[in-house]
């Protein structure tokens, strides 16, 4: 009887972030195990010396509308 090894998290294709003062986010485009890339965005920060993460994933089939409702949204903040 074989065990299985946790799967680890799949390596990033493309990474890069953004330091502000008090969040970094992570920008990791990184592919399933069927081949198919997607971004993942992961928000970082320390509040009262506690370390929190957020993450979201948006899969290669609904990007076009994640970025259209991304840069609809920040035309609003201007």
């Amino acid at each position: 009887m074989s065990e299985q090894q946790p799967s680890l998290p799949s390596p990033a294709l493309y990474s890069q972030n953004l330091k502000t003062k008090s969040k970094t986010y992570f920008f990791d485009v990184k592919a399933a195990k069927n081949g198919n890339k997607y971004l993942s965005i992961t928000e970082s920060r320390i509040k009262d010396g506690q370390k929190f993460r957020s993450n979201i994933t948006v899969f290669s089939d609904s990007l076009e509308e994640f970025n259209q409702a991304v840069l609809e949204a920040a035309e609003k903040v201007k």
